[in-house]
C-alpha cells in the first residue's frame, strides 16, 4: 500500500469521525431541545399575592403536589401544571393561564390578563418531583390541555359541518385514548360524546335538551363507573346525567346526592342550576297569578 493511498484512508477516517461527532452533536442538541421543550411537572409551592384592590382571585396557594387554592376560602384547590415558563392551573371549564418571570406569576389569559401576582421568594420553588403518580398527572393534565383547551375556540367558528364534525371525532378518540390509559376528565369528555351520540348529536344536545330522552346503555354506564374508579365523585353526576334523561329520576337524585356527599363540583353546579331553575319557575308562576 502506497503512502498516498494510507494517507488517504486515515483521512477518510477522520473525516468520518468528525462526521460523527457532528451527528452526535446535533442529536444532543435535538434531545435536549425536545425534552426542555416537554419539562412538565407540578411541583411549584408557595403564595403569590395581587396588590390588586377587590381581586376575587387573591392569593394563589400551590402546595407543590399538583393543587392549588385561588383565594382566602379555597379548601380542596384545583389542579395545575407547569410547562416550562408556563403555569396553567384548571378552574371549573376554564383555565388561567401565567407566564413565570422572576419571582412573579403574570396573567395571559381570561379572567386573569395583565394581572400580576408576586411571591416573598425571591424566586420560584420547585422540588424535585418524586412521586410517580403526580408525575404522571401532571403529563395527563398538559395532554388534556392541549385537547380540550389550546386553540379549541377557534376552530368552533371556523370550521365547517362537515369538518367540525370531523374534529370533533378526531378530538373524541383522542380523549377515549387518554381514558383508557386512566385519565378521569378525558372519560368524562368521552361520555358527553357518547350520551351526545344517543341523543341526536353535539348540536341537537345543546339546543334541545329540554326534550332529550335516551335508552338505556351500557356504555355510558361503564364510562359514568370508570370515572368513579378512577377517584373523581363527577361520575355520580354523571349516572345522574343517565338517569335523569332515561326516566329514571328516583336513581338520579340518588346519584346526586351520593356525588354531593363526596365533594363533587360537577353535582353541586348540577344542584345549584336545579335550585335555580326551580326558583325562576317559582317567579315566573307568581308572576302569572298576579297578572290574572
Amino acid at each position: 500500500m502506497s503512502f498516498k493511498t494510507n494517507k488517504s484512508i486515515i483521512f477518510g477516517q477522520i473525516l468520518k469521525i468528525h462526521t460523527m461527532k457532528k451527528i452526535i452533536f446535533l442529536a444532543t442538541m435535538i434531545i435536549a431541545t425536545t425534552l426542555s421543550a416537554q419539562q412538565i411537572t407540578n411541583t411549584l409551592s408557595g403564595t403569590f399575592k395581587t396588590k390588586a384592590k377587590d381581586e376575587l382571585y387573591n392569593p394563589l396557594k400551590f402546595d407543590g403536589k399538583g393543587k392549588v387554592t385561588i383565594n382566602e376560602f379555597g379548601e380542596d384547590g384545583y389542579e395545575f401544571f407547569e410547562r416550562n415558563d408556563s403555569v396553567i392551573i384548571f378552574v371549573d371549564k376554564t383555565v388561567f393561564i401565567f407566564k413565570k418571570e422572576k419571582n412573579q406569576l403574570k396573567g395571559i389569559s381570561d379572567w386573569v390578563d395583565k394581572k400580576v401576582y408576586k411571591s416573598e421568594m425571591k424566586s420560584f420553588s420547585n422540588n424535585p418531583q418524586t412521586d410517580a403518580k403526580l408525575a404522571k398527572r401532571a403529563d395527563f393534565l398538559a395532554q388534556h390541555y392541549d385537547l380540550n383547551f389550546k386553540n379549541n375556540a377557534t376552530f368552533l367558528f371556523d370550521l365547517d359541518e362537515n369538518s367540525l364534525n370531523k374534529k370533533l371525532k378526531e378530538n373524541e378518540v383522542a380523549n377515549d385514548k387518554l381514558c383508557k390509559e386512566g385519565f378521569d376528565e378525558s372519560c368524562k369528555i368521552v361520555f358527553a360524546y357518547k350520551f351526545a351520540e344517543q341523543s341526536g348529536g353535539v348540536f341537537e344536545t345543546l339546543t334541545n335538551a329540554e326534550n332529550i330522552t335516551i335508552k338505556p346503555n351500557k356504555e355510558l354506564e361503564k364510562l359514568a363507573q370508570h370515572v368513579i374508579d378512577l377517584g373523581n365523585p363527577d361520575g355520580y353526576g354523571l349516572f345522574y346525567t343517565y338517569y335523569y334523561f332515561t326516566g329514571d329520576k328516583v336513581k338520579a337524585d340518588q346519584f346526586l346526592q351520593k356525588g354531593i356527599d363526596l365533594g363533587s363540583p360537577y353535582c353541586a353546579e348540577i344542584s345549584l342550576n336545579t335550585a335555580l331553575s326551580e326558583l325562576e319557575n317559582s317567579m315566573n308562576e307568581e308572576i302569572e297569578e298576579t297578572e290574572n
